[in-house]
Parts: C-alpha cells; sequence; structure tokens
C-alpha cells in the first residue's frame, strides 16, 4: 500500500530516496519518490545479487543507511555513488525527536528509525511501536516528541528455535494460524505455548500503557506484521514499512533538500 509523510514544511515534493535498512535477517532497500514508497527488495545478509541490484539503481537525491548488522563495505562505497547526500545513521545523527535513552549507542538504528516514523505518521499523539521481527520491540514515544525507551524479547521464531535448540527432545515448530488456546500434544503445546505467550505479552504491554495514555496508538511493523496483526487488541495501524518512513524522516531533518522538478 503506497502511504506518504508531511512534515512541518509540508509534503517532499518529487524528492528520490534510496533508503536501505540491513537487519538481522535480511537487507532490505526501499525506492521512495514524493513521500511513498515505489518498491522494496530484500536480499538476504550475504547475497551478492544486493550488490548488483544496487549498481543498477538510477542516482537519488539521497541516500541513506541503517544498519543492525555488519554491512559489506561495498554496499557503503555502492550508496555513496549514489547521491551527493549519502548519510548512515549512527547514534550520533541528528533526528527530529528528542531521544531520551540512557545509552544512544547501543541502541538499534532499527528501533529509532521506526520511532521517527510513527511520530512522523501520528505527531502530537502518544505512540507505543510494536515491531515483531527476529527480536519483539516495545517502544513509546510521547505526544511531545519525547523517545521514552522500550523493550526486547525473543522474537516469535526465535522462541520456536530456543525450544528446539536448548532441549533435546521438543519439536521445532513455526507459526501457524492454526493453534488453539492449549494444546492436546507436545507439537500443538509447543506452537500453542509460543503464539499465545507472544500475543498475551503483546496485548498487556498495550493494556497497561492504554491505562495511562487512553488515547495511545498503537503500530504494528516488523517482519511477522501480518501474522499478530488481527490477533492483538488495539491495533490502531499496521505499516511493515516503518523503518523507511523514519528513515525519510531523517533524511529530511538532516538535509533539507525540497526538490521541485
Amino acid at each position: 500500500m503506497e502511504r506518504e509523510i508531511t512534515s512541518g514544511t509540508g509534503k517532499i515534493r518529487n524528492m528520490k530516496l534510496i533508503c536501505t535498512d540491513a537487519g538481522n535477517t535480511l537487507i532490505k532497500v526501499a525506492l521512495m519518490e514524493d513521500s511513498v514508497i515505489r518498491s522494496v527488495a530484500s536480499f538476504p545478509l550475504s547475497d551478492s545479487g544486493l550488490l548488483a541490484y544496487l549498481s543498477s539503481l538510477s542516482r537519488a537525491d539521497a541516500c541513506i543507511l541503517s544498519s543492525v548488522s555488519v554491512v559489506n563495505h561495498e554496499v557503503i562505497d555502492i550508496l555513496s555513488q549514489k547521491s551527493a547526500h549519502f548519510m548512515e545513521l549512527t547514534h550520533k545523527t541528528p533526528v527530529p525527536i528528542n531521544n531520551l535513552y540512557k545509552t544512544p549507542e547501543t541502541l538499534g538504528n532499527d528501533r529509532l528509525a521506526a520511532v521517527v516514523g510513527a511520530y512522523g505518521l501520528f505527531p502530537g499523539r502518544d505512540v507505543l511501536v510494536i515491531d515483531a521481527g527476529t527480536a519483539l520491540t516495545i517502544d513509546f514515544i510521547d505526544r511531545a516528541g519525547n523517545y521514552r525507551g522500550g523493550n526486547i524479547s525473543p522474537g516469535l521464531n526465535m522462541r520456536f528455535r530456543a525450544l528446539h535448540d536448548d532441549t533435546q527432545k521438543l519439536f521445532l515448530q513455526s507459526q501457524t494460524d492454526d493453534f488453539e488456546m492449549i494444546g492436546n500434544t507436545t507439537a500443538s503445546a509447543i506452537t500453542s505455548g509460543v503464539q499465545n505467550g507472544i500475543i498475551f505479552e503483546i496485548n498487556h504491554y498495550i493494556n497497561h500503557f492504554v491505562k495511562q495514555f487512553p488515547d495511545l496508538v498503537t503500530v504494528l511493523t516488523g517482519g511477522d506484521v501480518n501474522f499478530f496483526v488481527n490477533k492483538i487488541e488495539k491495533c490502531t495501524f499496521a505499516e511493515p514499512n516503518l523503518v523507511f518512513f523514519g528513515l525519510m524522516k531523517i533524511i529530511e531533518f538532516n538535509t533539507q533538500v525540497k526538490i521541485i522538478r
């Protein structure tokens, strides 16, 4: 679905961006124009096809790289050649929110970008960002734009693997929409335990924050967004590409590039 973000100075007209998000499992590249995501390509971390894909892209008005993993230096070299405005997101990068995290150097760039993106979509609102990917992260930014921090726990597939890898007899299961409240076989007990457990965890966070912030906006993102979207309570908005919108806002904040063609 195409979405746009506006800024305090208005929509970024005809600005072509290359936004790259290197996660724990995949490297994703979004091509954005006129504040809209036009395409997203995903590659495994070690996939040589990524370099060929990046090399094939046309020059952009700005490029940004966010990474929580080690990135091939060739990726940085290619991106830096694709625009006069290339930036690599770090804890020192100025961002359009007030970051109250006490150890900003340890904050995952994906978490920071997701919070920026969520606040860009819902300025002046209290927002809880739920990122369901390799890890499950819960982050909160208040209506004044203060990022207060969040929590990290194992993601859905990591929980399945932990039960299998750290025991001798438990089966390796995977996510499915076919599960009950309790299982009546060991396989179904694992599936129900893992999936209900993480759903209860997310819902508890939401309900806890709603008590203090009644008009809370809950934004769901991450690789497992489709699994959770109809299973958690009070989900206001689901956006798998939230990190990219945050990266766009960070580019705008740092370059103030507004190109009208």
